[in-house]
């Protein structure tokens, strides 16, 4: 009898998992918790504000809100601090240049705490771990988009293969049905939009490895089956694949608004050690 492998845990740490008890109580006494619901747009326009994903909460971070044009910037899981590049100045980053107005959009409904701009300038003076921590997440969005960038003119299935690992080893997995489906949940467009790429020339690379028994594809959802396969398609004889930096520091006590326990949640419920190595082969 054979037994399903454990999810595999996030290798990044969210924002909210690297604060101290008393920087979330400061942080919850001085902003605003409301729920959001699928569909919803959050932090448009851009400015000093911070929004904090609060337990079952998902959303996608794009430019461009046209199906044909739109451009995904990242994802963000319960615990993430959605807005980093924002968070510290009313001016949109230089180097997103065009895709300066950047937003979000509410994948699975949950709540937000939200702290305004003026409030925002008080909690950077007087708890400067969380401005440390801002500028963290600022360098690693910044790395990431950077990286997907470089990968450009490389084939669909390349940069298709990169992101999912990038996906899988920021975000982890969750186990639904007795299957690991990757934790963000993925719309075929999405995959398209983020990796540049149309919808159709991705559709077709997914139904190529679906044959090839690399992974399963559901209603927003993906499996990777074999991921050894996955980054052997991720290489490329002049860019090497390069997972993204996982952040190895340990969890501090307690945990999302609305957990069901005081211990701090990593972005799945089960799995591997966050401190180990992933599974050889990854």
């Amino acid at each position: 009898m054979t037994f399903p492998l454990p999810p595999r845990r996030a290798g990044q740490l969210n924002f909210w998992s690297r604060l101290s008890d008393v920087e979330r109580r400061a942080l919850m006494r001085m902003g605003t918790e409301r729920p959001v619901f699928t569909g919803d747009t959050l932090i448009a326009p851009c400015g000093p504000s911070m929004t904090i994903l609060l337990a079952g909460c998902w959303v996608r971070l794009q430019a461009g809100s046209v199906p044909t044009s739109r451009c995904v910037i990242d994802m963000a899981a319960p615990g993430d601090l959605v807005n980093a590049l924002c968070a510290t100045t009313p001016e949109s980053p230089q180097w997103l240049g065009q895709m300066a107005e950047i937003f979000g959009v509410v994948l699975t409904k949950g709540k937000v705490l939200e702290i305004s701009g003026g409030v925002v300038q008080i909690v950077l003076g007087d708890l400067p771990n969380i401005l440390n921590l801002i500028e963290h997440l600022q360098n690693d969005q910044l790395h990431f988009t950077r990286q997907m960038h470089a990968s450009s003119r490389l084939d669909v299935g390349t940069r298709l293969a990169r992101l999912l690992l990038n996906l899988l080893y920021r975000f982890g997995e969750r186990p639904v049905a007795g299957r690991n489906l990757l934790a963000p949940p993925l719309s075929q467009a999405d995959l398209a939009a983020w990796v540049g790429a149309s919808e159709t020339s991705v559709g077709r690379v997914l139904r190529g490895w679906r044959a090839d028994g690399l992974i399963h594809v559901g209603y927003s959802s993906l499996a990777i089956l074999d991921p050894k396969a996955i980054r052997d398609l991720a290489n490329s004889p002049d860019m090497p694949f390069a997972r993204f930096p996982a952040t190895r520091d340990r969890r501090r006590a307690g945990g999302l608004p609305g957990a069901a326990d005081g211990a701090a949640r990593p972005r799945v419920a089960a799995g591997l050690d966050l401190d180990a190595d992933l599974p050889p082969g990854l």
